[in-house]
């Protein structure tokens, strides 16, 4: 009996890592996914939140940055409006320092329009747009092996998870986790 038992639970373990097998999707599938839902988005606002930290023997800094960011689809074009917050600590040894700084960005489809802000002097900056990119993960493929992980929820939104680890000519730079949801096709995490 004991043996019967035995058998029936491997040969369900191994219904279920087949099963898992056949249902895991590569790295191009899940991009024209995302790829996919994005190009049915015609409209979004969100809320942001950034957190780095960082610290080593006799340095530190922390910076949070919170910020809005709405996009409208007008014909091929984009309009993006995004403003953000932030401030940062450093610590050099013991000599703490503080900065707050501010960013607007507006792009009207054709060019970006920036003005950025901090320790009281402005700044300002046009650029001309590229057209957008349908691959989500053109600027990682060059820098990282990409890996697709189980799906997630993140702030009750379905997610897609793409993990990002930097290849051996990268120095410096750490594994990245992204979170894309599944409905909009929108970065909604990364870590």
């Amino acid at each position: 009996m004991r043996r019967r038992v035995s058998l029936i639970g491997t040969l369900g373990l191994g219904l279920a890592f087949s099963s898992a097998a056949v249902s895991a999707e590569t790295v191009e599938e899940v991009s024209k996914k995302i790829a996919a839902a994005s190009e049915k988005l015609n409209s979004f606002s969100a809320k942001t939140k950034m957190m780095t930290e960082m610290k080593q023997e006799g340095f530190s800094m922390v910076s949070t940055a919170d910020g809005t960011t709405e996009m409208l689809r007008k014909g091929g074009d984009f309009l993006v409006r995004s403003e953000n917050k932030s401030v940062a600590e450093t610590n050099v040894g013991g000599n703490v320092t503080k900065q707050e700084s501010s960013t607007l960005m507006i792009t009207d489809g054709s060019f970006a329009y920036t003005v950025f802000e901090a320790t009281g002097t402005k700044s300002a900056q046009k650029i001309k747009l590229e057209k957008p990119e349908v691959d989500p993960f053109k600027v990682w493929r060059n820098t990282a092996a990409l890996k697709v992980l189980p799906d997630s929820s993140s702030d009750g939104r379905a997610a897609c998870v793409v993990e990002a680890t930097p290849k051996p000519d990268q120095a410096g730079q750490g594994k990245t986790v992204i979170h894309y949801d599944k409905e909009s096709g929108q970065m909604i995490k990364m870590v």
